[in-house]
């Protein structure tokens, strides 16, 4: 089930908003994949979950499980922030993406006199790659760009190791993107941002990337949640109360690795866990646990023809790092397209 025919691969978009990808080059068709797999795609958005029933709402239509998997990844967060769900635009779903480019595309018109000046609230891996894209793609259309970064920690890309931090901030100054970090934001006025710091910033444009919360879809389930709303899930991903429900990617939580990153590379890897689990559920084979690896290669694409690489205690910006983020997101996509 799917509220689209299409998935898009999100480690390409700063690509597709900066130009280098085409919208085609990051779909996969649903329908295709699914055919080889042998299932069917119901193209509708998930509205309820009744466990007790077992059944889904969708569409109009009521699907009974006896099993049911879920990977409906993670809401924007902070956006009852005032102002923020009005007058900020994100990034996903994939057509929220596909309005900003053309948002942007308007905005930086030949025909404008002045800057643009673009805000994106969040400074983690995806907020430097957004803004770094967005910057460079009004440059190429001929207009001047103003591009900040906010974020409410006390330095871009938190969570990340100091030498990766600094490395992230030389990128985005010497580009000359201003950043404002310690501050969260306290309201999205029309034209501005306004920080808890009490400073007002100018914005045609708000780009909002301010973390992750739970989908509103699992809120009334019943289901064991975290704090933030994501479902709690066990060595084998399946609801930590026992209900026959599994999940996997940025929905859920370990419940025994809670800090467990929401980033797609662990998704990947539990795929595969995943799809074991649910046929021992159904009497095919033994389930396995599921354990988060320490770290992870982290490709960050710069915008310039190059990418800032972290891998262990490597850390690089570089030609070469793009061409393999590039090499590895394309053989991504083309993993799960029918053969030619």
């Amino acid at each position: 089930m799917s509220p689209t025919a299409q998935h898009h691969y999100s480690g390409m978009v700063p690509g597709f908003l900066q130009g280098t990808y085409a919208e085609a080059e990051l779909a996969i068709d649903l329908a295709a994949l699914a055919a080889r797999a042998g299932a069917r795609v119901l193209t509708a958005a998930a509205e309820h979950i009744d466990v007790p029933g077992r059944g889904v709402d969708a569409g109009g239509t009521r699907l009974p499980f006896d099993i049911l998997s879920l990977d409906v990844g993670a809401a924007p967060a902070g956006l009852d922030v005032p102002g923020a769900r009005d007058r900020a635009v994100a990034i996903r779903p994939m057509r929220a993406a596909v309005a900003l480019r053309a948002q942007i595309d308007a905005l930086a018109a030949p025909a404008r006199r002045g800057p643009v000046r673009v805000t994106v609230v969040g400074g983690g891996a995806g907020g430097v790659e957004i803004a770094l894209a967005v910057q460079r793609r009004i440059r190429a259309a001929g207009t001047r760009p103003e591009v900040s970064l906010v974020e409410a920690a006390t330095d871009v890309l938190p969570g990340y190791a100091p030498q990766v931090r600094r490395r992230a901030m030389a990128i985005l100054a010497q580009r000359g993107i201003a950043m404002s970090t310690g501050s969260a934001v306290s309201a999205v006025d029309a034209g501005a941002v306004r920080l808890a710091n009490g400073t007002r910033g100018v914005a045609d444009l708000v780009v909002w990337l301010a973390g992750a919360t739970g989908p509103a879809l699992l809120a009334d389930t019943g289901l064991p949640l975290d704090a933030r709303g994501f479902l709690l899930v066990g060595p084998t991903l399946r609801a930590v109360d026992g209900a026959p429900v599994w999940a996997a990617g940025d929905c859920a939580t370990l419940a025994d690795y809670p800090a467990t990153p929401k980033a797609g590379v662990y998704a990947v890897r539990q795929g595969p866990v995943l799809a074991r689990n649910l046929r021992a559920a159904v009497g095919q084979g033994v389930p396995a646990p599921y354990v988060p690896q320490r770290t992870f290669l982290s490709l960050l694409n710069t915008a310039d023809g190059k990418a800032l690489l972290r891998w262990h205690q490597v850390v690089s910006h570089s030609r070469t790092a793009w061409w393999l983020k590039d090499r590895i997101d394309r053989r991504f996509v083309r993993r799960y397209r029918a053969p030619a």
